[in-house]
């Protein structure tokens, strides 16, 4: 396996480190706060995987939220998302250790606030254990570019749709990972080559060939 692995892991609002903030009842509650705080009706998770997308005062008026209180919103988004504690996916610390017992170079591109991501990883435990961090990343898609270099293979692993552009536009080959904020079938068409449900299958997809060999 060549050190050439990046590895973005979801993300808060684009997927963007190797943990899952927000899935099943814990989506439910982050929206449904927001939602409820505008007066609207609350949600289900599979709801909030179908209309999920960025940027979010998109996604806030598309659930009906006025267009005069989508930043409103997406601030209080952003203050339940800073104060909640992140669980790890299931094997993120152990499949992070073994992409660097072979050689890979793994990393974090995220658009969320420094200080949160930095926070989430050394509560988790990871931080030792990537080589680069990239937080608060207002261009995904330059920060991609930036740590792609001359290398002959890159993988990059997110969760939503932007996560899948940017990869696919910056020359990496995209896995998307699903139970998160969007649906299988939306990740394929932004651009995924493979959609995974669990960081497990990932080993065995990187001992393959794949387009970027």
């Amino acid at each position: 396996m060549s050190p050439a692995h990046p590895l973005d892991g979801d993300h808060p609002l684009d997927g963007d480190h190797p943990r899952n903030r927000h899935t099943g009842a814990g989506i439910e509650a982050t929206i449904n706060t927001v939602l409820t705080g505008c007066g609207l009706a609350k949600i289900s998770a599979e709801e909030f995987s179908r209309e999920f997308r960025l940027p979010l005062g998109v996604m806030f008026t598309a659930l009906g939220v006025p267009v005069d209180e989508a930043p409103s919103a997406e601030r209080q988004w952003n203050h339940v998302m800073a104060a909640t504690t992140s669980p790890a996916r299931a094997v993120a610390g152990p499949l992070l250790e073994t992409l660097r017992a072979r050689g890979a170079r793994v990393g974090v591109v995220s658009a969320a606030a420094a200080e949160t991501v930095w926070l989430d990883l050394k509560h988790l435990h990871l931080d030792d254990l990537l080589h680069t961090v990239d937080a608060g990343a207002v261009d995904k898609l330059a920060t991609l570019v930036s740590r792609r270099g001359e290398r002959t293979r890159a993988v990059y692993v997110g969760d939503t749709e932007y996560d899948m552009v940017c990869a696919v536009d910056a020359g990496y080959t995209a896995i998307g990972v699903s139970g998160s904020y969007c649906q299988p079938e939306r990740l394929f068409a932004a651009g995924a080559e493979i959609v995974i449900d669990q960081l497990s299958e990932l080993i065995p997809l990187l001992e393959k060939e794949t387009a970027h060999d």
